[in-house]
């Protein structure tokens, strides 16, 4: 066996800065430390950088103010960027700075018709998107770009500007640009694809057609390594897309000549880890080899309907997948029993050359051929692990697959999981159908065999039982008078309303909800509001919580005595009239008792011959009781003074006139 491996594998320019970049942060222990996205498409990269404690986020917003980040080499749309140079996060941006340049490109060039040629669903593209127009495109070959002809050729005024993803396919490039400079006079043409790419795949078709087998090693989320995979399997029927040096299948060691290319953001080290292996394995299959009497043994070997089997991928299309059984027959596993997933797409869900386990279903003795089942094979696995799962009261994640009247099925493991809709913890009224094709979290509660077949039942409710129970458990383990909470709003009463304070319900009365009076909670609060609020006394017996809102230094009583004191002369506003006095306001939430006694210098018989609700009248303030939080207040203190003054004046002038009164006798 000859393993040739092309001359440029390993990490590429924009990968390996990326990745340097990030490892700077690292040695700088700038933590907490987030990368918008996975920094590269690499699995092992990935896992190496989440053991150093980097955390992966989709969205800059889920960022906590002042932590670190690393924009990934794919770039983040231009909305993005702009959040994060305006927030307290502090970032590097490790964008390819061939990304950029594009990027630079369609900013510049916004007046115009855009085309991006590249995958409208990677999150380059979705960068590079974002900064064009609504006169923008996206196509991933020629068929997309001949469908939307009509919409380009409607801005028949404007500039064709054209750029591509960096990884785009060599092949489908040239097809694309003489379609385009055929079709359009006004068109401008970069160049924006790689160079490190293209020579890649350049030297990735070369060994391919010289090879028996490739071995493409790479993320399988990486434009760059599916690109590789489909340039060598054009060439090279006998072509893998690997991940992990342990993937190699067993039977592409029989080549005489293999090849092996790598992606751009695939390390030289798991490069060399593939090649060490495929010459432990060539070693082993040497001292292993059989003999013709025992190949012959193997390839007579009879097939029954129900046997457990392996066998090697030999080809497949949308709807079947063809099987080297190693024996007389030829195995192939039709869509619907290759996986209980609807939606699976055949022709990404496997690769020439993995090795599969089914179970025969139809053996067809005079055509040599056997019907395989390879969702009976994830089913029985998948069946032993809802058991543990339900021993365990484990929670598990699934797909909702379908939507009926009884509830919802979920796929977990291979396996119809069936979660009524008294079990889902919905509402009655709640709409089932917005559930369709979601991830759920669920707990299984029975497993059952009915007529031969097992059924799978599942809980949504059930888990969330279990949560609100570790919730209660955790928080009457940390509950204590004065700890704080953003609680949510339950229920209003007329006497209060109950708060969630994160599985266990507290009564926050009417009293504690305001320093001013309300008739009704919902004067101020309303059912889903986010309230601060603390505990102010536990029943530990009854498990009971009161809480209260109002803060110390919110009093108003408080307020009033920093501004004012006895003696005070202020303009109050009357609020209520009672048979023994006037209830004035001072000021919010403050209000003061001018008694009937002190309304009037002269005598009346009931505040309301004197003043009236709304009037605004000056008055003194005579006493202060913090302990009652009581005020006293009076107009006739200020009458008898103005009467002082009015009664002195005619004194003073008489002492001066009796004498001249008298000298004139």
């Amino acid at each position: 066996m000859v393993v040739s491996v092309i001359e440029h594998a390993g990490f590429c320019f924009g990968v390996s800065r990326a990745i340097e970049l990030l490892e700077k942060e690292i040695d700088a222990a700038h933590f907490p430390l987030y990368t918008i996205g996975p920094i590269i498409h690499n699995p092992q990269i990935i896992e190496e950088m989440q053991n150093k404690g980097v955390h992966i986020v989709e969205n800059v917003q889920e960022i906590p103010a002042d932590s670190y980040a690393v924009i990934r080499a794919h770039g983040i749309p231009k909305e993005d960027l702009a959040y994060l140079e305006k927030s307290k996060v502090r970032f590097v941006n490790a964008t390819c700075p061939f990304v950029e340049k594009i990027q630079k490109i369609v900013a510049e060039e916004n007046e115009n018709v855009i085309l991006i040629g590249g995958n409208p669903d990677h999150p380059e593209v979705i960068g590079i998107r974002s900064y064009g127009n609504e006169r923008t495109f996206v196509f991933k070959n020629l068929e997309d770009l001949l469908n939307m002809m009509d919409s380009i050729q409607s801005f028949s005024s404007k500039y064709i500007v054209v750029v591509w993803q960096t990884t785009f396919n060599l092949t489908e490039f040239e097809k694309c640009s003489n379609f385009l400079k055929k079709n359009f006079e006004n068109l401008k043409l970069y160049d924006t694809i790689c160079k490190a790419t293209q020579i890649r795949q350049q030297e990735t078709a070369a060994l391919a057609a010289e090879c028996d087998a490739m071995i493409i090693v790479g993320g399988k989320e990486s434009s760059n390594t599916a690109k590789l995979h489909s340039i060598a399997s054009a060439v090279c029927p006998c072509t893998v897309l690997i991940e992990q040096a342990n993937e190699v299948p067993i039977n592409l060691l029989y080549k005489e000549r293999i090849g092996i290319a790598g992606g751009a953001s695939t390390p030289v080290c798991i490069i060399e880890e593939v090649k060490r292996i495929m010459a432990e394995q060539n070693v082993n299959m040497v001292e292993e080899e059989m003999t013709f009497e025992q190949m012959l043994e193997n390839s007579l070997k009879v097939i029954s309907n129900g046997d457990r089997v392996k066998g090697i991928v030999v080809g497949f299309n949308a709807s079947e997948v063809n099987v080297d059984l190693g024996t007389k027959y030829s195995g192939f596993i039709t869509k619907e029993n290759f996986s209980a997933d609807p939606s699976l797409d055949l022709t990404t869900a496997v690769a020439i050359g993995d090795e599969i386990e089914c179970i025969a279903l139809r053996v067809n003795d005079v055509e040599g051929t056997v019907a395989l089942s390879k969702k009976k094979v994830d089913a029985m696995a998948g069946f032993e692990k809802l058991e543990q799962a339900c021993e365990e009261k484990a929670t598990l994640t699934g797909k909702v697959s379908e939507v009926t009247n009884g509830g919802l099925t979920v796929m977990i493991e291979g396996v119809r999981v069936f979660v009524p809709k008294s079990l889902s913890g919905k509402p009655r009224d709640f709409d089932f159908d917005t559930m369709m094709n979601e991830e759920i979290e669920l707990q299984i509660t029975e497993i059952s065999t009915i007529r031969g077949r097992k059924k799978v039942i599942g809980s949504m409710r059930a888990l969330e039982n279990e949560k609100r129970k570790a919730a209660r458990k955790e928080f009457w383990d940390n509950a204590a008078v004065g700890n704080r909470y953003n609680g949510i709003v339950k229920s209003l009463t007329t006497f209060g309303a109950f708060i969630d304070l994160g599985g266990v319900d507290g009564l926050l009365h009417i009293t504690e909800m305001s320093w001013n009076k309300i008739k009704h909670p919902s004067d101020i609060m309303n059912v889903g509001d986010i309230v601060d609020v603390y505990i102010k006394a536990i029943d530990d017996e009854k498990k009971k919580i009161s809480l209260g809102h109002k803060k110390a230094e919110d009093n108003p009583f408080v307020l009033f005595t920093n501004q004012y004191n006895v003696g005070d002369i202020v303009t109050v506003k009357v609020m209520n009239l009672m048979p023994f006095g006037a209830f004035a306001r001072i000021i919010d939430g403050v209000d003061g008792l001018i008694h009937i006694s002190q309304i009037s210098n002269r005598h009346i018989n009931k505040p309301a011959d004197v003043l009236n609700v709304g009037d605004e009248v000056e008055v003194k303030i005579v006493d202060i009781n913090e302990e009652t939080q009581k005020v006293g207040l009076s107009i006739r203190a200020l009458l008898n003074e103005e009467e002082e003054v009015e009664v002195e004046a005619p004194a003073a002038e008489e002492a001066v006139e009796a004498p001249a009164e008298e000298t004139a006798e």
